[in-house]
């Protein structure tokens, strides 16, 4: 791993930059108690990163960084909003996949994981996010494809995520939900065809089969396996 330097203060964020690291979400894990609050990692490449259920996220030419929080926030609902916020500010219409993917044309720009630390309590969050710059054909993603800097995206994103966070649940739950593109799409849920009707305010999934409706959370299903079409 490379030497991390930090770089400036966005807002009360502190960034910091790393031309090599393996995960910067493996290493805010290992190492919070050293960093302070809202400490954001920026890596040029990652060679060992993660996403969710343990999928390899290896770059070396995209938007990678993970920040740390040492409060409880709604993370699953303002990061990915956040980074739609951001990218329409730069006139690229992403949609949320619940729980937190970015899609653009039905295919994924951005992926995040988010992990937190309990002892006895919350410990830390940390929140990670990789936005493709250039398509992935191999993997049916799309990236930004625009000569974007990658500091000021991070300042867009950190800017959207700190109104987010200052501002009331009720406030912006109606536009993540407003910004999902599964609903009404049909998915397998234990091994039964249902269609999404909908996303409660707590952002779990609303599903129906005939006159059944369920509420499932984001750690009940996998949705990229669930989805039919």
């Amino acid at each position: 791993m490379d030497e991390i330097k930090y770089l400036c203060d966005i807002l009360d964020f502190h960034l910091y930059h790393v031309r090599s690291i393996g995960s910067t979400n493996t290493f805010l894990k290992e190492n919070y108690t050293k960093y302070p609050d809202r400490t954001i990692i920026w890596a040029d490449i990652q060679t060992n990163g993660r996403g969710r259920y343990n999928r390899v996220w290896e770059s070396n030419d995209d938007y990678i960084f993970s920040i740390l929080f040492k409060e409880n926030y709604s993370n699953e609902i303002i990061a990915p909003l956040a980074v739609v916020r951001a990218l329409k500010s730069i006139g690229i219409d992403a949609k949320i996949k619940w729980p937190n993917d970015i899609y653009l044309n039905n295919k994924k720009l951005c992926g995040m994981l988010i992990e937190s630390i309990y002892s006895s309590k919350h410990e830390a969050t940390i929140v990670g996010i990789g936005i493709n710059k250039n398509d992935k054909p191999e993997v049916n993603g799309i990236g930004i494809n625009k000569d974007i800097d990658y500091k000021d995206l991070i300042t867009k994103v950190i800017n959207n995520y700190n109104d987010l966070i200052n501002d009331n649940f009720d406030n912006y739950i109606d536009e993540y939900i407003d910004n999902n593109i599964v609903i009404n799409k049909e998915i397998i849920y234990q091994n039964d065809d249902y269609i999404v009707t909908g996303i409660t305010k707590k952002g779990h999934l609303l599903i129906k089969k005939d006159d059944i409706i369920k509420e499932i959370s984001s750690d009940e299903i996998n949705i990229k396996e669930a989805m039919k079409n």
